[in-house]
């Protein structure tokens, strides 16, 4: 046996006690080795997802950072994974944009923003309109309450940081609608940089490891998709025979 193998079946072996001293897993009895393997994977994922909005600082977006419980289904040898937001979650909206990033419309006083270059999205007009105006309200709002709450004075998180500025920012405001309305404007002149942070936890997770681990801890003939809720998030599998 392989080193490579030895460690993967090492891992099945003592994948229900390990993972119960750290994880939060559901009743061993419930689901079999197999499903409780992916469903860890998949809490790693969500743990990833979270650490990547944190260091972009787009955590005080709201909703973005609660993402499903793992959800695997078996048919015969073949296993699905389903991970990301529920589809009643705004961010399951808006959450592509501040993966890929948003092109700005452009002007006389843009500021570009980090936009990779195959990124889909794009402003096609300068103007702000009132539904963008109104989520970025809630945005000050809700980064103020963080902030209000938040206790801790050094060493702080990006996020911390962009709440205790986006406190300032609305305390110093004379109108929190019109500054909203103007960082609309200069959001849809200027664009969304890019920040990776759901394709990035993809790579992190489910990369070559992960199929080569799962398939020797299985055996036989195993095809493993992993999909988002509403879209197909992975085209990777692994089929052992």
């Amino acid at each position: 046996m392989s080193e490579a193998k030895a460690q993967a079946k090492a891992f099945r072996d003592g994948f229900l006690q390990s993972v119960g001293e750290s994880y939060d897993m559901i009743d061993p009895t419930e689901y079999p080795v197999a499903e409780q393997m992916l469903i860890y994977y998949g809490k790693k994922f969500n743990e990833a997802v979270r650490k990547n909005l944190d260091k972009s600082g787009s955590i005080a977006s709201g909703k973005i950072g609660e993402l499903v419980v793992p959800k695997v289904s078996k048919f015969g040898n073949d296993y699905e994974m389903y991970l990301g937001y529920d589809l009643d979650n705004p961010a399951s909206v808006y959450y592509k944009y501040i993966n890929k990033g948003v092109r700005g419309y452009g002007g006389d006083n843009a500021k570009p923003k980090k936009v990779k270059s195959d990124s889909p999205y794009s402003y096609k007009t300068p103007y702000a309109n009132k539904k963008m105006a109104t989520s970025i309200l809630k945005w000050y709002r809700l980064g103020k309450a963080k902030a209000s709450g938040e206790t801790q004075k050094y060493k702080l998180t990006k996020t911390q940081t962009k709440s205790k500025k986006l406190k300032k920012i609305v305390n110093q405001a004379d109108s929190l609608k019109l500054l909203a309305y103007a960082t609309a404007s200069a959001i849809k002149r200027d664009g969304l940089k890019t920040t990776s942070y759901f394709d990035n936890a993809v790579k992190a997770v489910f990369n070559k490891e992960f199929f080569t681990t799962m398939a020797t801890a299985l055996g036989g003939d195993v095809q493993i998709q992993i999909r988002q809720i509403g879209n197909k998030m992975e085209n990777n599998g692994y089929n052992n025979k």
